[in-house]
């Protein structure tokens, strides 16, 4: 089947975004500026209604997806991806695009877009990273997984939320990359974390530790960018309480994912799985929607919160 044909007729100005949760509400409100009919959807009303204010619809669910050219998800697991895509198939017209930006495993990513291809469909699965400020920023790079014929197309459509695209190969290979990338994120997370809270139980100003770190070897997006020790950087979570960041329940899940990918190559990833144990326990005690950088706050408390 073409499915370039088909994606030639539509303008792919009408689009359905499903899941306006931290990342999804700027990402779709950015769709919103570009010009383009955004509905909007997400089972917390309260976000809906933020989305309505920014100048966003949401009508009836099922209408919008038979009217839309573009169908965006940005979700919190497969099975949500999974549940929203088996209801979309019913009403979607053959040959609009179907864009999964959620986070997870490359062997579920290759099941959903094998799918919808099949269906008449034409998939793609595109993880992102920038986090919340590339999300309302418009600056989010796009890891795409799909068939390279519509890499060119789908730029176009992603472009009012990202400044970076990368062709990732099949289905699978935007979520592997996104999940080798946030196993390095976690880890550079937790040992900036731990040489963080050294110095100031030693006594050093976290200012002072951050500006010399810019600079030196143990420069990392973790410093310079995501610091998790309160009022070092303004706009980070950690300034505002650990809230509306990358939480601490999305690590775990990816991380859970990149240790079982490392199982299923038989990789001996023992960082990874301290890593990952780090946010199992965060969760377990109930910190489960408090942003990914409170591990710090974990760590200076010798392990308790």
């Amino acid at each position: 089947m073409n499915f370039y044909k088909y994606s030639r007729k539509f303008a792919h100005d009408r689009i359905t975004f499903i899941g306006l949760g931290n990342m999804g509400t700027p990402m779709a409100t950015n769709l919103l500026k570009a010009g383009k009919k955004v509905s909007g959807y997400d089972l917390n009303t309260e976000f809906v209604e933020n989305f309505k204010k920014e100048g966003g619809h949401s009508d009836n669910l099922n209408q919008s997806i038979k009217e839309s050219d573009v169908i965006f998800a940005m979700l919190p697991n497969f099975k949500a991806s999974d549940d929203v895509w088996k209801n979309a198939y019913k009403h979607m017209k053959k040959g609009a695009f179907i864009i999964d930006t959620s986070t997870f495993s490359p062997v579920d990513a290759k099941v959903i877009g094998e799918e919808a291809k099949g269906k008449g469909f034409i998939p793609a699965i595109c993880p992102v990273s920038g986090g919340v400020q590339g999300a309302k920023n418009g600056t989010l790079s796009f890891m795409i997984g799909s068939d390279k014929d519509q890499f060119e197309m789908l730029k176009t459509i992603l472009q009012p939320m990202g400044k970076n695209f990368y062709y990732c190969g099949d289905f699978a290979g935007g979520q592997t990359i996104k999940i080798c990338n946030n196993l390095c994120l976690a880890i550079q997370m937790v040992g900036f974390s731990e040489s963080m809270a050294l110095g100031v139980k030693l006594g050093a100003d976290p200012k002072v530790v951050t500006e010399v770190m810019s600079t030196s070897t143990g420069r990392c997006y973790s410093v310079d960018t995501y610091n998790p020790v309160p009022g070092v950087l303004p706009n980070t979570p950690a300034s505002r309480n650990y809230d509306n960041g990358y939480n601490n329940e999305l690590m775990k899940k990816d991380l859970v994912i990149a240790n079982e990918c490392a199982e299923s190559v038989k990789l001996d990833a023992e960082i990874g799985r301290m890593v990952r144990d780090y946010y199992i326990k965060l969760v377990d005690l109930g910190k489960e929607k408090k942003d990914m950088g409170y591990v710090y706050q974990y760590i200076l408390g010798n392990k308790k919160v």
